[in-house]
């Protein structure tokens, strides 16, 4: 069992950036010796998940890889009920847009899609971001139970910008706020000079399944165009519900 996990440890070294190791630096990231790497690596090799570049002698995951992955993609009802209303959001907004769920007290992004100049706001299928300073995470932490605030804060409060919010209270204020007007903003909460935008997608239960959001410039979603920009994520939410079987609700 040891092994196994240590195998499974290499490959989450290698798809974090650069997504390139040398034996050296798969050691290092895991506490391991070497001849321990090595075994693990020429396991996971012969398993057609890691291979070598001749040139640089180091390791990455291979196409293989991607297809073990994505297969929790394939599995998601929330990723393909949403992904043609989150294309249609990318247009209408004229921005990236997201689709992000709750996985272990992170936001895990599935899917995101919007134009080339809009680049800069890309983020990683698959990549993870702190719930209490984007708009995904904040937008499904108001309808997850009560307790779950606190846990999440505690295991972190980390200050990206001034405007992020780290407390209990603050943030307690903050999610009765989204549940009234029905839509999340981050504003400057994770970077300066961003705002994000987010409404959930409702499950048969009303409960939070996953949530849509786009990402713009202050200069692009400034206080004028807010609301507008709020609506468009509302309404491609509403829509999915329908997607998956579900009655759609009449607010976020």
């Amino acid at each position: 069992m040891s092994s196994t996990l240590r195998c499974l440890q290499v490959l989450e070294v290698l798809a974090e950036e650069p997504n390139s190791f040398s034996f050296s630096d798969i050691a290092d990231a895991l506490s391991i010796d070497k001849s321990s790497a090595h075994r693990f690596i020429h396991t996971l090799i012969a398993a057609g998940l890691v291979e070598c570049n001749p040139h640089s002698r180091c390791y990455h995951l291979t196409g293989k890889a991607l297809w073990v992955g994505t297969g929790h993609l394939r599995y998601s009802p929330v990723y393909r009920a949403a992904y043609g209303e989150l294309e249609s959001l990318a247009h209408s907004a004229e921005t990236m847009a997201h689709l992000g769920v709750w996985d272990n007290d992170t936001v895990l992004y599935l899917h995101t899609v919007g134009p080339p100049r809009a680049v800069l706001l890309f983020t990683d299928v698959g990549q993870r971001r702190p719930v209490h300073s984007t708009a995904l995470g904040k937008a499904l932490l108001a309808y997850r139970p009560a307790e779950d605030l606190e846990r999440v804060l505690a295991s972190n409060s980390l200050r990206y910008t001034d405007k992020t919010i780290t407390s209990v209270g603050a943030m307690r204020e903050e999610l009765v706020r989204i549940r009234r007007q029905g839509y999340a903003v981050d504003d400057e909460e994770g970077a300066p000079g961003l705002r994000c935008l987010a409404a959930v997608i409702r499950g048969g239960q009303g409960e939070a399944v996953g949530a849509l959001s786009v990402s713009c410039s202050l200069a692009q979603l400034n206080d004028e165009s807010i609301l507008h920009h709020a609506r468009l994520v509302q309404q491609a939410a509403l829509r999915v519900p329908s997607q998956l079987g579900y009655r759609e609700y009449a607010s976020c």
